[in-house]
């Protein structure tokens, strides 16, 4: 997934947050297929470890 795939909110959001999805995707479009499924499963696998804030994605604060 290169970063003119991303959603807004994730281009907008550091390297290491694309990162994270475009590998959280990839898994669930092997498990799912190219899709709105694989889409939800990457946004709830990258929800585990940050959060939307405004218009882009933070690592999470404990």
């Amino acid at each position: 997934m290169n970063r003119t795939e991303l959603p807004q909110t994730l281009r907008r959001s550091s390297k290491e947050v694309q990162a994270a999805f475009a590998t959280a995707h990839e898994m669930a479009v092997r498990r799912y297929g190219e899709g709105e499924e694989a889409q939800r499963a990457a946004y709830g696998e990258l929800k585990q470890s940050y959060e939307l804030v405004t218009d882009h994605w933070v690592p999470k604060q404990d």
